[in-house]
């Protein structure tokens, strides 16, 4: 979230309750009333070991309403390891942009949390992309467990290059290192991806509910300090697995508590079984949230239609580039329902 351009007043002020969503009526919940006013005290001083004392008080006033599950520790040890590395992260995170002038990237990024463009790829296919598009298209369809992918496959140093070397002809290093005032910034990661429609990762999170919503994968991405690219190599529009972003949401501005919280469940509990969800469920409602919001925003919500109407997809009409801060904007997308997607997902750091 963008401290120097700020938005507060917007429609995710207050992150959905997991627990509330009804396929989960009959599973276990703290309807505790806690007082969180340490928590956010000691959030603000930055402690973390009375943070956690704090927190570990609330949990273990839980076990009397609720006995432990079999592997629930396992679980909790996952969120909770994340949640102390966002808390430390958050110490020294302060985003703030250094202006660049006649820069469309940079200006797309800090006013909106994306940019989409028409990047020239015919450098960028080479024979590690061919290969490795072989070795993905081969691959039998499979049921990816929490934190896997169904045909995602890390490109090579020389594709690396070549990619970040696209980026920097075309200004988008450049802007990347503005719009986080920060130096050195270069590609760290390319993935090829190809997408089906009988793909499974984009519903990981409540893995095992029945339900899927129209926006099931929107979500934030738990880490922030990065900027993303999705770089389509074939064409794709509407229903072929289309990448969207919510104009505005990288400025959205959460309780400090909320965000911290939603950030390491997103990664650390995908919440996909009984047991995950236990562990999850004996926090206070206001901090049973999530990044992985989409399955959250019902179909007849009025989040639904704010969503219909604003979302903004990269298709092949519009160009074949998404630059996008996915560490503090809204992004869907990646759903294929016909055909095939080949992108190229790349991370800039």
């Amino acid at each position: 979230m963008r401290l120097d351009n700020p938005i507060y007043n917007h429609k995710f002020k207050n992150l959905p309750d997991i627990a509330s969503l009804p396929e989960l009526k009959g599973e276990y919940r703290s309807k505790k009333k806690i007082d969180l006013s340490n928590l956010y005290l000691f959030l603000k001083q930055q402690n973390l070991s009375k943070f956690n004392k704090e927190l570990d008080s609330i949990i273990y006033s839980t076990y009397s309403e609720a006995p432990k599950l079999n592997g629930e520790d396992e679980e909790t040890k996952k969120w909770r390891s994340y949640l102390n590395k966002y808390f430390v992260f958050y110490k020294n995170f302060k985003p703030k942009s250094q202006k660049l002038k006649n820069n469309d990237v940079y200006d797309g990024l800090y006013n909106q949390g994306f940019k989409i463009i028409k990047l020239d790829t015919n450098n960028l296919i080479n024979k590690d992309i061919e290969k490795k598009y072989r070795l993905l298209t081969s691959r039998k369809d499979w049921r990816p467990p929490p934190g896997t992918f169904d045909r995602w496959k890390d490109l090579n140093n020389l594709s690396i290059q070549n990619v970040n070397n696209a980026f920097v002809d075309r200004g988008i290093i450049k802007a990347c290192e503005h719009y986080y005032s920060k130096k050195n910034m270069r590609v760290s990661t390319v993935r090829l991806t190809v997408g089906r429609s009988t793909d499974n990762h984009w519903k990981q999170f409540l893995y095992d509910c029945k339900k899927i919503t129209k926006y099931t994968n929107l979500h934030i991405d738990p880490s922030e300090g990065v900027v993303k690219a999705m770089i389509y190599l074939n064409k794709v529009n509407k229903g072929n697995g289309e990448t969207s972003f919510l104009p505005k949401s990288n400025r959205f501005v959460y309780d400090p508590l909320q965000s911290l919280f939603s950030r390491a469940i997103a990664v650390g509990s995908y919440c996909h079984n009984p047991i995950s969800r236990r562990s999850v469920f004996r926090l206070p409602k206001k901090l049973r949230v999530t990044t992985n919001i989409g399955r959250l925003v019902d179909d007849k919500s009025n989040l639904k239609k704010y969503l219909d109407k604003n979302l903004v997809s990269l298709t092949s009409k519009v160009g074949n580039t998404l630059i996008f801060d996915p560490g503090a904007g809204m992004h869907n997308g990646g759903v294929v329902k016909k055909g095939e997607r080949i992108a190229l997902q790349v991370v800039i750091e």
